[in-house]
């Protein structure tokens, strides 16, 4: 982006404009000669040899009626008090004026000027941040990386990132912050936008080594398949044989700690189908109901929703609900000493030893083995 030099005089009249209006709050002269010397600038590299700069007063006095303001106030009238904020603006704009009348110092200036839409950018991609991990769930590494990666899956981040921008860019071109509380606001977040962005580049940098160093798993939580899952596939139903390889009709299963091991992932509690498969995907499992128990769902075999019979009203749905055919009528059996079957406990005469698996045993002899195939 290529801007034009600011001229020693144009400099000087923007700073009588500005004495002549010196009368009304500080932050009102600021949105009136707000982009006046760039324009005077652009124009006088238009214009040329024939660039005239009007009289200061007489310009200082259009602003006033062009926006609606008051005369000038008389001289006797008494100023109004300045400000912290006002003895703080007054000082950084001295401190301005000092670095740009200096070559080196104008021409830096001048830079980071150009770069100023792209500062507007940065502060929208920070608030972006701020509001994700505000409001948005947080699945898999929290942070930074979530925020970026939740891009790839979730729509409301891009509207949330747009509006951000949009918000930053008006921002910076005086736009969208017609009173003085919200040009307070403005001012708050963006001096909290310059501290955040070193703090949020150290903590995107930390995520990113934790990343590839294998510390932390790059993939939200929310690709993960919910509930019981082989290689990543959700497992929809559990069959269960006897060692003799006959299907057992209902059995009940828990982990090692006793808790009911389920197929139904954390989305569909208190929901009487499992709405990972329910509205498509096959054949939608519910659980069993038990009179005066919660629902049962590590009773396995699971009743099925046939494929295609959902009609959207989950209590009809499980009403059509039927028992789930196994996959197989009877599989091969385990061979014989696999299971160690104890004596009842009335006989405690003769009590086998424990037999390995794969050996025979000598007092119990088990079923013999069906060859395979």
């Amino acid at each position: 982006m290529i801007t034009t030099p600011v001229r020693d005089d144009i400099h000087a009249f923007a700073s009588a404009v500005r004495a002549h209006l010196d009368d009304l709050p500080t932050d009102e002269v600021d949105d009136l000669l707000d982009g006046l010397e760039a324009d005077l600038s652009d124009q006088a590299a238009e214009a040329g040899a024939d660039f005239e700069i009007p009289d200061a007063a007489t310009y200082a006095a259009e602003l006033r009626a062009a926006a609606g303001l008051p005369e000038r106030t008389a001289p006797n009238r008494p100023r109004k008090r300045l400000t912290v904020i006002d003895d703080v603006r007054n000082g950084w704009r001295e401190v301005g004026a000092a670095v740009r009348n200096n070559p080196v110092g104008g021409w830096i200036l001048d830079l980071l000027s150009s770069l100023r839409p792209v500062w507007w950018v940065l502060r929208g991609c920070v608030f972006y941040i701020w509001v994700f991990l505000a409001l948005m769930p947080k699945p898999g590494t929290g942070g930074i990386l979530d925020s970026l990666l939740s891009l790839s899956y979730n729509a409301l981040s891009w509207v949330v990132l747009a509006t951000c921008l949009v918000v930053s860019v008006q921002w910076g071109r005086g736009r969208w912050a017609p009173l003085r509380w919200m040009r307070a606001i403005r001012t708050v977040l963006t001096v909290l936008a310059v501290i955040a962005v070193p703090v949020l580049n150290a903590s995107f940098s930390s995520a990113l080594t934790q990343v590839y160093a294998g510390r932390i798993d790059p993939a939200p939580a929310l690709y993960d398949t919910p509930g019981l899952s082989s290689d990543g596939v959700r497992i929809r139903n559990i069959f269960a044989f006897d060692a003799e390889g006959n299907p057992i009709d209902a059995v009940q299963l828990f982990d090692q700690d006793g808790n009911a091991l389920t197929t139904v992932g954390r989305e569909v509690d208190g929901v009487q189908v499992d709405s990972y498969f329910y509205g498509g995907g096959g054949p939608v499992p519910v659980p069993y109901v038990i009179p005066g128990r919660s629902d049962a769902w590590n009773v396995f075999p699971l009743r099925e929703i046939p494929a295609g019979a959902s009609t959207w009203d989950s209590l009809a749905d499980v009403a059509n609900a039927t028992t789930s055919d196994f996959p197989f009528a009877r599989v091969q059996p385990l061979p014989a000493g696999t299971v160690v079957v104890p004596e009842p406990a009335g006989d405690q005469s003769a009590s086998p030893a424990p037999t390995a698996p794969g050996a025979e045993s000598p007092a119990t002899p088990g079923p013999e083995a069906t060859p395979a195939g």
